[in-house]
């Protein structure tokens, strides 16, 4: 199959380019068009751009990643939708048992035939984390120790991990060196951490920021703590959530123009009201309240965003952020947080062909995942 006359952009070097793209057995095979028995799709006038890949998302339309037994197809077709054709469902902070449950329901819907996302690996958002900082989450009472974290990273099962860890919890540096040791991303979060013990944490092998601001100490001028930490070392990619309820514009503003595209991860941190509108959800057992958009807990809390990946990455376009940055925040800097940036994340030969068609505003046109077209806006068909 041949996407013909789209704008492409192309991997090797982050640049649009005028160009027909060739799909053949689910990758990218040429920058040109080649025969073929699949037809063509006309992108004309359209961006040609690789898939957004979500590293931290509970859930969406009332389906928990975190369940120990769902059926996650719903969510997948939905996800694909808004542009994302990989996915890690992310397990909040619970208890091992829980977390290993979850895991194996991941690992089992991971195994499945799907019309939409692909499950790309799985994030583990705690149990190792601060009791005063835990958000919308309960801290269990968890021991931080190595083998706590080699038991967690048995139970993926091969996939590709990432792991929000509290750098002052007692053996925390222990910690990240054994998940690194068991190839595990290691993420700095719901942390009150000074500014020292996340240097060592970055030190011992810690590489990313969850949620950059939220759920973390306040920045103070004179102990700068996590955030001055992770917005300063360049060893760091901070994730970002860019719905206007987490983090506002200037805010947004502030983390572009201090890590750059190329050390930001966005990301949606929706949960299983994702889609659904306005109204009152259960979540674990909890009580979620979703009001103009916002999703809070009884005790008036963020819980989470409502809304996709592609609502951020459009609040970033209307900043003025350009396409091809967006792509690297959205679907370059994920692959290569999982691990995976060899097989998908960008638009070249021999990687997966899991793309989107796009207008100027993140307005979706077509996805593809895998070459297979899953949804396509004019016709309203597909998925």
């Amino acid at each position: 199959m041949n996407i013909r006359n789209g704008w492409v952009l192309r991997g090797e070097d982050d640049r649009f380019v005028s160009a027909d793209l060739c799909v053949a057995e689910g990758k990218i095979a040429a920058f040109s068009a080649q025969e073929g028995p699949d037809g063509d799709f006309d992108a004309t006038g359209l961006y040609v751009m690789p898939g957004f890949i979500d590293t931290h998302n509970h859930g969406s339309v009332d389906v928990e990643f975190a369940a120990a037994d769902e059926d996650f197809e719903k969510a997948r077709r939905w996800l694909a939708v808004q542009g994302i054709t990989g996915v890690a469902p992310t397990i909040r902070s619970l208890p091992l048992e829980e977390i290993e449950a979850a895991q194996r329901n991941i690992r089992r819907e991971a195994g499945k035939t799907s019309g939409g996302a692909k499950i790309l690996g799985m994030h583990l958002e705690g149990p190792f984390i601060s009791h005063n900082r835990s958000g919308a989450m309960t801290a269990p009472g968890i021991d931080c120790t190595p083998e706590n974290v080699q038991r967690l990273a048995a139970s993926g099962g091969g996939l590709p991990l990432l792991m929000t860890i509290a750098p002052e919890r007692e053996n925390a540096l222990e910690a990240i060196r054994t998940a690194k040791e068991c190839g595990m991303a290691v993420s700095l979060g719901h942390s009150e951490a000074t500014y020292e013990q996340c240097e060592e944490a970055i030190g011992a092998g810690a590489t990313r920021a969850t949620h950059v601001f939220n759920a973390m100490r306040p920045l103070y001028h004179r102990e700068t703590g996590i955030l001055g930490a992770v917005l300063t070392d360049d060893r760091v990619t901070c994730e970002m959530i860019c719905d206007l309820v987490h983090l506002d514009a200037a805010i947004l503003r502030l983390v572009y123009r201090q890590k750059g595209p190329d050390r930001i991860t966005l990301i949606s941190d929706s949960g299983r009201m994702s889609g659904l509108g306005d109204g009152e959800y259960m979540v674990g057992g909890r009580l979620r309240i979703v009001k103009d958009g916002v999703c809070l807990n009884q005790e008036g809390r963020i819980a989470g965003s409502c809304v996709s990946m592609l609502e951020g990455a459009k609040n970033l376009r209307k900043l003025g952020i350009p396409l091809e940055e967006i792509s690297l925040m959205g679907a370059r800097n994920p692959a290569r947080a999982l691990g995976i940036e060899v097989q998908t994340g960008s638009l070249e030969i021999g990687k997966a062909a899991d793309i989107i068609v796009c207008d100027d505003k993140l307005g979706i046109k077509a996805v593809f995942v895998n070459g297979k077209l899953v949804f396509e806006a004019e016709t309203e068909q597909g998925i």
